[in-house]
């Protein structure tokens, strides 16, 4: 904004003659202008230099470099904000990103032979490179960034997904920004490097972020490795930093595509997909939705508002289309802490409420239901509308269906005695513990496996839990075997997985009884990777050494052909942790 200064004394309006100047003094004037304007316009060009440099040096992190015609830049995460961090060993780099480009193959796979010598497993033959970008400065100056997708020699809920550096001289892998590289990875690892520091902002994302009002909260599921794909979303707002937010726009009763489970979805610098799931802000961390019903009542049970699959969820939100759940079926049935409107059906006899009480809801060791004019007073369902305009089932978790992570056991072998901290987190909640989980559990662990609870005292050969994870997929690779096969395979596979003779028994214990209904027999384990998805493990002081399996089986009439795999048994050493489950069904 320009300066509107009075005018001098002596001055006169534009109306009126200037005073007559004496000519005497024409000469000394017009040498003063000369003199007033050259500092003028030095002082102009050195303001000008200062903020072009200040420009450049406050842009250095904040502004993505010049884009080659071929390329498609993204906006930044956090671009406002220089990067920062307490080790001053970890790198970043500017990045010139593009949509992800094939390429021909690195070769950074080896096959794996069996104990014949004939290749049993060979992930390069089904291995996917990317380019996806170019770093512009640092030790990596003129480094491609490449995607590679492959299996791993394991069964599992995703694919391994590895960032790498093409440099002149090698391949470097980004190990931050990969899956494990570990010996299921199928991975060469004399064919690269390893950097465990190298730092992209760009793919950092926050761990919760707000909606358009401010006021929605969504967190960051962490475990997704794949490319965006706005097929099947619909836009739903844009966040300042991070760029346009999606959700799911078609329905999909089997959830098996990641971009119909009802989440929220952004894409990546790199092409790839964050997502993210709404949490729900009458429902307390950990408590029971806030609801009070039309007849005054206060809410007082749990709720689930996924829909469950194995262990674990089907999808983020279960989110009903018009053309299942129409609201001009709904009543409202009461408010929940925000005011908002709670639904249910108007017909007691509606399809989902029947299908729920018939199928559902399961009673166990020759119980009885309850009446279904019973079942129907006790708000079994409900639908709430969240601001994106998303209709959400909730359903009674006391009716839920009997799908659940199954006596998960942890054993505990300290190299010598002393306190341990053990937390475990399923996603989906813990239905039962022993001993009582409360905020975790604080024991005295001998090298033995003897275990005692601090608070009473009392002793316990492992800590015991059940509940649901995550979301949660049965993997496609596994073994099918007759019922009469099961005791021996379970010897075997256990053995291999890296359970001693006692885990053994207690693991037949309880399985074996519960494998004897059908003539055959899909089974697979998933491990540590798998686990950490669905109830992140943490223990206090940390295991040299961690085993943890998860059964997954299911009865067949006949047998069926499925990939099988190899597995590799690990080395306890250390103080070593050991826990096993299965998902009943």
């Amino acid at each position: 904004m320009q300066p509107n200064p009075q005018m001098p004394p002596g001055m006169l309006s534009s109306q009126n003659q200037p005073p007559e100047i004496p000519k005497s003094g024409h000469k000394g004037l017009i040498i003063t202008l000369i003199i007033v304007i050259v500092i003028l316009f030095l002082a102009i060009g050195a303001m000008a230099g200062y903020f072009v440099y200040e420009s450049q040096k406050n842009n250095a992190f904040n502004q993505n470099p010049p884009v080659a015609d071929n390329t498609t830049n993204t906006l930044p995460i956090n671009q406002d904000q220089t990067p920062t961090t307490t080790d001053q060993n970890l790198q970043t780099a500017l990045i010139t990103w593009n949509e992800p480009q094939v390429i021909q193959s690195l070769n950074v796979f080896s096959p794996e032979a069996g104990s014949d010598g004939m290749i049993q497993f060979d992930p390069e033959k089904e291995a996917k490179y990317y380019k996806v970008g170019i770093i512009n400065d640092g030790k990596y100056k003129g480094g491609e960034i490449i995607i590679v997708t492959a299996q791993i020699n394991a069964p599992s809920m995703f694919s391994g997904f590895y960032r790498f550096v093409k440099m002149p001289t090698g391949l470097v892998v980004l190990k931050k920004y990969s899956t494990s590289i570990e010996s299921e990875s199928g991975l060469n690892k004399v064919s690269f490097t390893v950097d465990d520091s190298f730092l992209i902002p760009e793919l950092d994302f926050p761990g919760t972020i707000l909606g358009p009002d401010q006021h929605q909260t969504m967190q960051i599921y962490s475990y997704t490795n794949e490319f965006f794909s706005a097929g099947s979303l619909k836009k739903v707002f844009t966040d300042a930093k991070l760029g346009d937010v999606y959700t799911s726009a078609v329905y999909d009763s089997t959830n098996a595509d990641l971009f119909k489970r009802n989440g929220f979805y952004i894409r990546a610098a790199d092409g790839t997909v964050r997502v993210y799931s709404l949490k729900f802000d009458f429902i307390p961390e950990g408590g029971v939705p806030q609801i009070a019903w039309s007849d005054g009542k206060k809410n007082t049970v749990d709720y689930s508002f996924t829909d469950h699959t194995g262990c674990g969820s089907a999808n983020f939100a279960s989110v009903m289309p018009e053309n299942i759940v129409s609201i001009n079926s709904l009543k409202i049935a009461g408010t929940n802490s925000l005011g908002d409107s709670i639904y249910e059906f108007k017909d007691s006899n509606a399809k989902l409420l029947k299908e729920m009480y018939n199928t559902k809801y399961q009673v166990l060791d020759g119980g009885k239901k309850i009446t279904y004019q019973a079942f129907i007073a006790s708000h079994p369902m409900f639908f709430w509308k969240d601001s994106f305009g998303r209709l959400i089932k909730f359903e009674s978790t006391k009716y839920g269906p009997i799908a659940e992570c199954g006596k998960p056991v942890i054993y505990l072998y300290p190299e010598k005695a002393g306190q341990v901290s053990v937390k475990v987190e399923p996603k989906g909640g813990m239905s039962y513990s022993d001993p009582d989980y409360k905020n975790g559990w604080m024991v005295n662990a001998e090298p033995n496996g003897k275990i005692v609870e601090v608070s009473s005292g009392k002793t316990f050969p492992y800590l015991f839990w059940e509940g649901n994870g995550g979301i949660y997929e049965q993997p496609q690779k596994g073994f099918v075997i007759k019922k009469s096969q099961v005791h021996n395979f379970l010897i075997e596979k256990l053995a291999k997985l890296g359970l001693n003779k006692k885990e053994t028994a207690d693991f037949m214990e309880f399985w074996e009884p519960r494998m004897q209904s059908a003539p055959y027999y899909f089974v697979t384990f998933l491990g540590n990777a798998d686990m950490e998805r669905l109830a992140p493990l943490t223990v206090d002081p940390k295991p040299d050494t961690v085993v943890r399996i998860l059964m997954d089986f299911s009865p067949l009439q006949k047998p069926i052909k499925v990939e099988g795999y190899s597995i590799r048994t690990p080395e306890r050493k250390g103080f070593t942790v050991v826990e096993w489950g299965g998902v009943i069904r």
